[in-house]
């Protein structure tokens, strides 16, 4: 029988042996960081040598993910941008552990990090305050050629929606969050992912992302927006997904472009079967939430005492929840992003963000006699179709009878006329219904649902001065901003705005006489009438004068159509335009000229009409008149980059009619009045 080696020399040969596996692996990362090259080479003031994460997914669906960063410093910004590494985690949803932090020297020297000298502070907070933390790592003096390797491992979940029912208890493995407890994820046995394969700051040489999941727990995936380099295998009772992609470089961001999850590669990983589990999931953990008490009840029959219609009552519930329940939100714990808190503690806080407030509305409807269910959505961004939590927002829908969906929303209905808001159209919704339901999308928007009207009446005098009316309306979007500029002033300080809206007829524009609708009177599309002032508004002396058409001016378009200037500079784009809304800009003019005066040219007729945009101008002179009309529609509130060229057509037109457009001759008895 051979001898057995000795117990201290098994021991010694399994150091030496895990010695030369750490100094493999580092001469591993050095060669990378070596090869990584300069500034020169990247243009960068750092670059980002590798960015790999692992995540493994247990049973419960909760996942540990262990990432693996390493930055290389090229220039001497990054020394100080680098100088403090910063590590966010949420402690009621995940538990974020610090592995080892280095620096390889640009001598070759590596040198650890104190991590145990970390700072736990609060994460920075507006309007919500979820209680987010995260770990500030100080580092030693660095250099240009000085490259830092970050490793930790996050368990939990990063996402958090809806939790399971309150008092029902499920099983998390025993892996708990950062204050000891046991973590849940939102839907029991699954897990999912979102992940960007795109960078904003520096280039990235090595993106890698690794999943390993049980057999037993199958996994969908799809890559949106570019391509990586798959590969599935399998490892036990694991299968291992992995994902690749080299030499990312910086994204470039076009003016008023779309989100980048829209456009930019990204990967949707989920194991949960389809968007019908997750509508039924929504609708189970929801309904605990929504048993009202005497006050609720109360406060729904006095709200809808005097509506005739159910229309009339839905509206003044959703104006109640929108005008009366603050946007501002507070932590319940793991789980938080879409837990709706208890409407009972909602309507006595009188706060909530989305969720609370979509939550509020489902329970006071539901008082009212409607049928009313919780929706999940995502603002103003795309939602694919890998059932992976792809949403930001919240909101309530009604079931009619004969089965259709109303959406409302009173998170975006402050100080509006609009249930559904015309800022959501064609917007991915999910509907928290009993049996469920597939992905949908809100309805579109055409541009009369978003109008705005000016209708003046000029009077040029002898000396080029300018006085008049106008008349202007407006609904949809248009409308919603002007009442929330008007009530957002005082009363004694809203001429303010009228002055800033008519600074763009003139600096020198006087206004007078306004009229307008109360902000909070809902009755009514909004209507605003004054009287104006502009000396010297006509240009030129003698005979010859010329002439802005006022109107073109777009008062109020600060408000009205801001959104739609400025993005015409570049003859092609890449991405799609993303506007605030369709539009509907008309404008009707009837200028008055004095004796003598005679239009000699005005511009000429246009009538543009595209996918995204049209223009109709025409104006038409007679002795002593001058009379136009135009219309501008916006039909797409993304512009895909093939339509591009018919919008910036239609802008770069509608812009020109604002300058002196109008020739005018002056009879040589008035020229020198």
């Amino acid at each position: 029988m051979p001898a057995r080696a000795p117990v201290w020399l098994s021991l010694l040969v399994l150091g030496l042996l895990g010695q030369m596996a750490v100094a493999a692996a580092d001469d591993v990362i050095r060669a990378k960081i070596t090869a990584a090259g300069d500034a020169t080479r990247h243009k960068a003031d750092a670059v980002v040598v590798l960015d790999e994460t692992d995540v493994t997914v247990r049973p419960s669906g909760i996942g540990t993910a262990r990432s693996h960063v390493v930055i290389k410093i090229l220039r001497e910004p990054a020394v100080r941008t680098q100088a403090v590494q910063v590590f966010p985690f949420d402690p009621h949803t995940n538990r974020l552990d610090l592995l080892a932090v280095r620096i390889y020297r640009a001598d070759g020297r590596i040198e650890d990090v104190a991590i145990d000298a970390k700072v736990e502070q609060p994460q920075a907070a507006g309007s919500i305050f979820w209680g987010t933390r995260q770990y500030l790592v100080p580092l030693p003096r660095l250099a240009v050629g000085d490259a830092v390797e970050k490793l930790s491992a996050l368990t939990g979940f990063n996402v958090a929606y809806l939790t399971e029912a309150a008092g029902e208890a499920r099983s998390g493995d025993g892996e708990c969050n950062a204050l000891g407890q046991e973590l849940r994820p939102p839907v029991p046995g699954h897990w999912h992912d979102e992940v960007h394969f795109w960078t904003e700051q520096y280039p990235i040489l090595e993106k890698r992302y690794t999943v390993r999941v049980p057999r037993d727990k199958p996994l969908q995936y799809e890559v949106y927006n570019g391509e990586l380099r798959p590969a599935v295998l399998f490892d036990g009772d694991q299968v291992v997904y992995s994902f690749e992609k080299k030499n990312l470089a910086p994204v470039t961001r076009e003016p008023g472009m779309e989100p980048w999850p829209n456009v930019g590669t990204k990967l949707l990983l989920a194991t949960l079967p389809s968007w019908e589990d997750k509508a039924r999931w929504l609708y189970e953990v929801t309904e605990p939430q929504l048993t009202p008490d005497d006050a609720i009840r109360a406060k729904v029959a006095e709200i809808i005492r005097d509506c005739r219609t159910d229309e009339e009552k839905y509206t003044a519930l959703n104006h109640w929840v929108a005008e009366n329940i603050r946007y501002a939100g507070t932590s319940r714990g793991m789980c938080e992003g879409y837990t709706i808190h208890d409407i009972k503690e909602t309507f006595h806080d009188r706060c909530g963000v989305c969720k609370d407030k979509a939550g509020m509305l489902v329970g006071m409807l539901r008082v009212a006699g409607f049928d009313s269910y919780l929706v999940m959505t995502m603002a103003r961004q795309r939602v694919d179709r890998v059932p992976a939590d792809q949403f930001n927002h919240a909101v309530t829908c009604i079931r009619t009878a004969d089965g259709s969906l109303i959406l409302l929303d009173p998170t975006w209905m402050p100080k509006s006329r609009d249930n559904w808001s015309t800022l959501e159209p064609q917007q991915h919704v999910v509907y928290g219904l009993p049996e469920g339901g597939g992905l949908a999308q809100s309805p579109d928007f055409p541009p009369e649902a978003n109008q705005a009207h000016w209708r003046a009446t000029s009077v040029i005098d002898v000396h080029g001065a300018l006085r008049g009316q106008l008349e202007f309306t407006a609904n949809g979007a248009p409308e919603t901003r002007l009442r929330r500029g008007l009530s957002a002033l005082p009363p004694d300080q809203r001429n303010e705005l009228f002055e800033e809206a008519f600074a763009r007829l003139s600096p020198l524009a006087r206004v007078s006489e306004i009229l307008y609708t109360d902000p909070v009177d809902f009755r009514d599309a909004i209507r605003i009438a004054c009287r104006y002032e502009v000396d010297g508004f006509v240009l030129g002396q003698g005979d010859r004068r010329r002439l802005p058409l006022p109107m073109l001016r777009v008062v109020f378009g600060e408000r009205i159509l801001n959104d739609l200037f400025g993005h015409t500079s570049t003859a092609e784009r890449k991405y799609g335009l993303q506007l605030r809304a369709t539009r509907l800009a008309v404008f009707e003019e009837s200028i008055t000229l004095p004796p003598g005066w005679t239009v000699t040219r005005t511009p000429d007729p246009i009538a543009v009409d595209g996918p995204a945009a049209s223009l109709n101008f025409e104006a038409r002179s007679s002795p002593g008149r001058l009379e136009y009309v135009c219309r501008l529609a916006v039909k797409r509130w993304i512009v895909p980059p093939e339509e591009y060229t018919n919008f910036r057509d239609v802008m770069e037109r509608f812009e020109q009619l604002a300058g002196p457009v109008v020739m005018v001759e002056v009879e040589d008895s008035h020229a020198q009045r």
